[in-house]
């Protein structure tokens, strides 16, 4: 190994640890990625967690050699003083932020180590547009940026100027530790969905500033559903304030009795809530990749996706499930009652979403994608 070899990393990161949400999963497994290549290295991984409270992370994601990653509680300054205190006295062969809310962070970073590499993680509407002058000059001037998702890729690109030759791929991952912990669940759910009592699923937070993920979509195309599919079920999994107005919608389209809120549930839960489904469904408009759908995936659920976003690249349409435009009700109900109303391909996409989680969205993939960035950083 040579001298060049990085082997002392810093992650300035949004949080991991705490609630989870696709970054918050992505982010445990970058840390759990990150030390397994400093413990390959002889080196250490030093990670920050901006919104993670105190340092009581999931130690499974953990090398017992590496520093225990730190978390702030929200609170900026201490973070901000604590990443440049690391910059100055870990001195890393690299610095990874999180988020492009970190430009300001990055900039004053490169005072005190200007030739310290620096990459930016991105994920999804935060760079489909032009981006804050501070946050672009940051991001222009890093090493390397990492994107989810190709859609991800071009857009940034396209709307702030970045070098698309400075901008790779690393993808979401299945988290390890849950399809381990579920995989009889999975296995059990070979059998097929319950013909009788077909169930439709979605996982997501229900705030008011993501109504883009489309349940409002499908409680409104759950009336036209259920003229062909009488027995048809909606649950929803996740909590969060837009809930009472998707309950309003369901009452007010007459379909309460068939949706269930179930809130936010513990991994045990939610793995069972697969496993019962028939679909998955998450119609989003603005889905930078949607870890949702290698869960389902694992549980050889097809998904409907919305036809935006990264979901394109995680949903085969027609293979592995449907994609459909997030404002198109009528064809929303059109599939969902296709797909319902024929077991067997309902089945088969099942089958090769499985296949298409295995074969490219692992963490073993993850991994050795990013080994191979950083060894050619």
């Amino acid at each position: 190994m040579s001298r060049s070899t990085p082997k002392r990393f810093l992650l300035a990161l949004p949080g991991a640890f705490g609630p989870t949400g696709g970054i918050e999963a992505y982010n445990r497994l970058l840390v759990k990625a990150f030390h397994e290549l400093a413990g390959e290295r002889g080196g250490a991984c030093e990670a920050l967690l901006l919104l993670d409270e105190g340092s009581h992370p999931d130690e499974r994601y953990l090398d017992p050699r590496q520093p225990r990653p730190l978390g702030f509680g929200g609170s900026r300054p201490r973070f901000i003083g604590a990443t440049l205190a690391k910059i100055a006295r870990f001195r890393p062969d690299l610095v990874v932020f999180g988020h492009i809310n970190f430009g300001a962070l990055a900039l004053a970073s490169r005072v005190i180590a200007p030739f310290t590499p620096q990459w930016f993680i991105v994920h999804g509407v935060e760079v489909w547009r032009r981006m804050r002058p501070l946050s672009r000059l940051a991001v222009l001037g890093a090493n390397r940026t990492l994107a989810v998702s190709d859609y991800t890729r071009r857009e940034l690109v396209r709307h702030n100027g970045i070098d698309r030759a400075k901008v790779d791929l690393l993808p979401c991952a299945l988290d390890p530790f849950w399809a381990a912990a579920y995989g009889a669940l999975a296995e059990a759910a070979r059998s097929g969905p319950d013909v009788d009592r077909p169930l439709i699923l979605t996982v997501a937070r229900l705030s008011s500033e993501e109504r883009h993920k489309g349940i409002d979509q499908i409680i409104r195309a759950l009336p036209i559903v259920a003229r062909s599919i009488p027995g048809v079920r909606y649950a929803v999994v996740g909590g969060g304030d837009d809930r009472p107005r998707l309950e309003a919608i369901a009452r007010e389209v007459g379909v309460a009795s068939r949706v269930e809120f179930r809130g936010r549930v513990s991994p045990e839960a939610l793995a069972q809530a697969y496993g019962e489904s028939s679909l998955f469904a998450m119609p989003s408009s603005q889905e930078g990749f949607g870890i949702v759908f290698l869960e389902a995936g694992l549980f050889r659920r097809a998904s409907i996706g919305g036809d935006h976003g990264g979901t394109p690249e995680v949903i085969v349409d027609g293979e592995t499930g449907r994609l459909v435009d997030h404002d198109d009700v009528p064809a929303l109900a059109a599939m969902t009652t296709a797909l319902l109303g024929d077991p067997e391909r309902l089945r088969a996409m099942g089958e090769a979403a499985r296949r298409r989680v295995e074969e490219r969205f692992t963490y073993a993939t993850l991994l050795r994608t990013l080994r191979a960035l950083v060894d050619a950083r």
